[in-house]
């Protein structure tokens, strides 16, 4: 199975969150390190974007990726 390559995204957080970040990691329910608390947390605000209609849903196709795709595990 070929994957679509995932661009690099880079964000500057206070060091607050990043705390909050490692303790969410710790307790696990939302990822098993800050890179997956941090795509949980932004997952679930897109979806609730979406749900709102304040942005139009994309098709996945567009970007090289198929429904499968979307399920492969996390990468911390």
């Amino acid at each position: 199975m070929v994957m679509a390559e995932n661009p690099h995204a880079s964000t500057r957080l206070r060091p607050i969150m990043h705390a909050y970040l490692r303790e969410l990691a710790r307790v696990g329910c939302y990822g098993k390190g800050k890179a997956g608390v941090m795509r949980r947390f932004i997952e679930n605000g897109i979806a609730q974007a979406l749900e709102a209609g304040v942005i139009a849903p994309k098709n996945i196709e567009d970007f090289g990726e198929r429904i499968e795709d979307d399920e492969a595990p996390d990468e911390d």
